[in-house]
């Protein structure tokens, strides 16, 4: 349930364009603090001249001060210009010039070209610039290191592998959940997949993380919204990143999916052909079956989300029509659950994770939190282990969140704003399950 408040977004021209952005800092750190300079004073005139000719032919300086007149009534003045950020992807550098109004802070947004005229501009919600930590477990008794990698060839991914004293004969591929994830899975100060990376690798197992495509190619899948499925957003660099573990020499692979990533999994391996898999906190029922008892849970325990039985009766709607097949390539995005497009729900259509999981051979290992409230525990026991290898089975743990973080009590999104590490017991019993198969 990621959440994005846009007062105006233009992503213009090819991959190409944008990939060949300037690199340097200095350069977008002066044009992002000049945007918001002019955006305080309402020069629109001059910041419409920065833009590159594909967005000044689309967006008139009349149009955005329409858009940010609006922004202004409800967010009050731009008072303060802070930090550039740079969040890279394969498709180019996203700089974030963070800045303050009255009622909100935000982070300017924007890409460029080798003219350093603007491709892109937008608005969004400001993350702070987080510094991970290091879990107490990431140390054992073998050396690791890492390496650059790229995922797939056509629209490559950029990725991690991460190899435990100089072997990678055992390699866990990691699977995301849903969003827009980098490949650590970060999530406020917290980064999941970093953790479980350099806490295999101190226990001498190798893994392979990588960008979400979502992440990596936002404009292309931009340009694709209306035509997004399940394999272009997850089973395809998936199943390529299983492919390119056994082209680096691995003995055993090893799929691990989180929340829809474990979903996903049965679907993966059926193309894959992985040596075990590992779900954490993935759902069986289908996605949309999961939304409604997820607001419910927020808007009865968590009075800051400020969530209404409104916005939950249009949830129940966008619903229904997925089950009742009330839906077709015609119908819009806005009307589906997620506002994800009508080739997405299609995609997953009849899909039985279990039922597929049955027919398989590989053993599967089952993780849930009970205090996780978006896959609970019952999803879990739905599984029933997997495949009937000997090796399958399910675990519970009381304490774990659906990040697997430990806590007490009800759980709250704002327990995933906390820093926190992937629970250390969960880690040694993945790490004595792959050491068992």
């Amino acid at each position: 349930m990621k959440t994005c408040i846009l007062f105006f977004t233009i992503i213009a021209g090819l991959t190409s364009q944008i990939q060949a952005q300037t690199e340097n800092f200095q350069i977008a750190e002066e044009l992002g603090k000049q945007a918001a300079e002019l955006l305080q004073k309402s020069e629109f005139e001059k910041l419409h001249a920065l833009f590159s000719d594909d967005i000044a032919a689309t967006l008139s300086s009349k149009q955005m001060e329409k858009s940010f007149s609006g922004l202004l009534k409800q967010f009050g003045k731009l008072n303060k210009i802070e930090e550039l950020q740079v969040k890279e992807t394969a498709e180019g550098n996203y700089y974030q010039q963070a800045v303050s109004f009255d009622k909100g802070k935000f982070f300017l947004t924007f890409t460029l070209n080798q003219k350093e005229s603007f491709t892109s501009f937008m608005l969004k919600p400001y993350q702070p610039n987080y510094k991970w930590t290091f879990p107490s477990y990431a140390k054992g008794k073998y050396e690791y290191s890492q390496e650059e990698i790229t995922v797939g060839d056509s629209l490559a991914l950029n990725g991690k592998m991460t190899i435990a004293n100089g072997t990678n004969e055992i390699v866990v591929v990691f699977v995301h959940g849903s969003g827009p994830n980098d490949m650590d899975e970060s999530l406020g100060p917290n980064k999941l997949f970093k953790d479980l990376a350099f806490g295999l690798a101190a226990n001498g197992i190798a893994s392979i993380r990588y960008n979400k495509r979502t992440y990596d190619y936002p404009s292309q899948m931009a340009r694709q919204a209306n035509s997004l499925t399940i394999q272009l957003v997850v089973i395809d660099d998936a199943v390529n990143a299983v492919k390119l573990a056994r082209e680096n020499g691995a003995k055993k692979v090893i799929l691990l999916g989180h929340s829809i990533g474990g979903y996903c999994t049965p679907m993966i391996a059926e193309v894959a052909q992985p040596d075990a898999v590992i779900v954490l906190a993935g759902n069986v029922s289908p996605l949309e079956v999961l939304l409604v008892p997820q607001y419910e849970h927020i808007k009865n325990n968590d009075s800051s989300k400020q969530i209404n039985d409104l916005q939950i009766a249009m949830i129940r709607t966008q619903v229904k029509r997925i089950q009742e097949n009330d839906y077709n390539t015609e119908t819009a995005s806005p009307l589906l659950p997620l506002g994800l497009p009508a080739s997405f729900w299609l995609s997953l259509k009849d899909y039985q994770p279990q039922k597929i999981a049955k027919k398989q051979a590989f053993p599967y290992l089952i993780l849930n939190g009970e205090r996780d409230y978006q896959v609970t525990p019952r999803e879990a026991n739905r599984w029933k282990n997997g495949s009937k290898n000997k090796h399958s089975k399910t675990i519970f743990y009381p304490k774990l969140n659906h990040m697997f973080f430990e806590g007490e009590g009800i759980c709250l999104p704002s327990e995933y704003e906390k820093e926190g590490h992937f629970s250390e017991y969960a880690l040694k019993d993945i790490i004595g399950w792959i050491n068992k198969i």
